[in-house]
């Protein structure tokens, strides 16, 4: 294996190889615990947009989410656990209104 580059995504690191295999950091071995994230807030909404439009590009092209170590698969679970941690961050700041 050899890895090309190193790239964050919208929360983790991942490491594209040479063959186009995208490994999330928390799957390569001895990836420092606890491993490090961004925070939702640190995202900004231009790279959200870009994000969402790499995505609607790459199942537009007919890419395959089910085959995991490829970028579809990648970029979906980053947007995926983004999307989550955005809306729970959302739902806290509400719990907290309505208790106020």
């Amino acid at each position: 294996m050899i890895l090309r580059e190193v790239r964050w995504g919208l929360l983790w690191r991942d490491f594209i190889l040479e063959d186009g295999r995208v490994i999330p950091e928390h799957r390569v071995e001895g990836c420092p615990r606890p491993q490090v994230w961004r925070k939702v807030n640190e995202v900004s909404e231009r790279e959200r947009q870009e994000w969402e439009e790499r995505l609607l590009s790459m199942a537009g092209a007919g890419m395959d989410p089910r085959e995991r170590d490829q970028p579809f698969w990648a970029e979906l679970n980053q947007y995926l656990a983004y999307t989550y941690l955005r809306f729970k961050q959302t739902g806290r700041k509400s719990q907290e209104a309505e208790q106020e």
